[in-house]
C-alpha cells in the first residue's frame, strides 16, 4: 500500500483541530480563594381581581462573599456569608410592604429591620460539584436562631410559626436550590462551541434549562440559556401555578468558573387561587429580571 503523505497530513489536522475543539467546563476553584457576589432581582406580580387590577413590586438586593474552604477531585466546600440585604416591597392598592436595608437600619427599632439584620456574617456552608450542582447547605438553622431570638420573649408557638415561614427563604434546602440556580451551568461531558446540554432546577422556580456555548477567548466563557419555567407555591391565603419562559445569559472566568455576570429573564402566567377571596381565581402574571455580578474579592 502507497503511504499518501498528503492524506495522512490532512488526517491529523483533523484529529488535532477536533481535540482542540473539545472543552471542558468546570468550576476550577483554590483554596482560600474568596468571591464577593451582588445580586439584584426585580419582580413584577399582576393579579385581575375582576373588580380591580393588583401589581405589587419587588426588588431585592443583598451582596455575599463565598470563600472556598476545602477542594477534592469532585466536590468544592465553600464558606457564604451575607453582607448586606435589602428588600423592598410596594403594591397600588397596599402602598409600601415591606422595607428592607441592613446597611442604613442597623439601628433601627423597627422589627423587620432587627430581624433581618441578624442574617449578616453567619456563616454557612456549601458543598458544590464540579459542574456547579449543590449537594449541600448548612448552618442555616443558627441563623433564623439568630432571627427569630431577636424578638426576645414571644411564645413558643408564635416561634415556631415564624421559624418555618423563614425557612422557606433560608433553610438549608431553600438556599441550595436559590444557589444553585446561579452556580449549576456546566455539563457532564467535553463540549464544542456551538454544542448544547440540559438541566434542571427544582423547587417553587423549576425549570428546565437548555445551555449553550456560545465562545470562548483567553479570559472568558460565553453561555446562553433557554428555559421552560413553572413556578406553584401554595400558602393558606393563596395558591399560585403559573408556567412561562426564562432566558439567561452568562460570561463565566475561564480561569476559575465562576460568572462574571449572569442575568436572567422569565415571564410566568396562570392564575392565583385566593383562598382569602372566596376561592377567586384571578389571572396572573410574574415578570423577572435577576442579574449576579461576581468579582474576585482581595482583602
Amino acid at each position: 500500500m502507497k503511504f499518501n503523505l498528503y492524506s495522512a497530513f490532512a488526517i491529523f489536522i483533523v484529529i488535532s483541530n477536533s481535540l482542540k475543539a473539545q472543552n471542558k467546563l468546570a468550576y476550577e476553584l483554590a483554596i482560600g480563594e474568596q468571591f464577593m457576589v451582588h445580586q439584584i432581582a426585580d419582580q413584577v406580580i399582576t393579579q385581575d381581581m375582576k373588580a380591580h387590577k393588583h401589581e405589587m413590586s419587588n426588588r431585592l438586593e443583598s451582596d455575599f462573599l463565598f470563600t472556598v474552604e476545602n477542594a477534592n477531585d469532585s466536590l468544592y466546600t465553600l464558606n457564604f456569608t451575607y453582607d448586606r440585604f435589602k428588600m423592598e416591597s410596594s403594591s397600588n392598592l397596599l402602598e409600601q410592604i415591606i422595607s428592607i436595608n441592613t446597611e442604613e437600619n442597623l439601628t433601627s427599632t423597627a422589627i423587620q429591620n432587627k430581624i433581618f439584620a441578624q442574617i449578616l456574617n453567619v456563616n454557612l456552608t456549601m458543598t458544590m460539584y464540579k459542574n456547579g450542582k449543590i449537594k449541600s447547605v448548612t448552618g442555616s438553622d443558627k441563623l433564623i436562631s439568630k432571627m427569630i431570638n431577636v424578638l426576645g420573649d414571644v411564645d413558643d408557638l408564635t416561634k415556631e410559626v415564624m421559624k418555618e415561614s423563614m425557612k422557606k427563604e433560608f433553610g438549608n434546602k431553600s438556599l441550595a436550590l436559590s444557589l444553585e440556580q446561579m452556580t449549576y451551568i456546566y455539563p457532564n461531558t467535553s463540549v464544542q462551541i456551538g454544542d448544547s446540554w440540559t438541566n434542571t432546577f427544582t423547587g417553587e422556580l423549576s425549570s428546565t434549562n437548555t445551555w449553550t456555548l456560545k465562545s470562548i477567548t483567553q479570559d472568558d466563557i460565553n453561555i446562553t440559556g433557554v428555559s421552560s419555567v413553572s413556578f406553584k407555591t401554595s400558602d393558606a391565603d393563596m395558591d399560585m401555578i403559573l408556567n412561562g419562559d426564562m432566558t439567561s445569559f452568562i460570561k463565566t472566568s475561564a480561569s476559575t468558573g465562576f460568572a462574571k455576570i449572569m442575568t436572567t429573564t422569565s415571564v410566568v402566567k396562570g392564575y392565583s387561587l385566593m383562598h382569602t377571596e372566596n376561592n377567586l381565581k384571578a389571572p396572573t402574571t410574574i415578570t423577572s429580571n435577576i442579574t449576579y455580578k461576581i468579582e474576585k474579592h482581595v482583602q
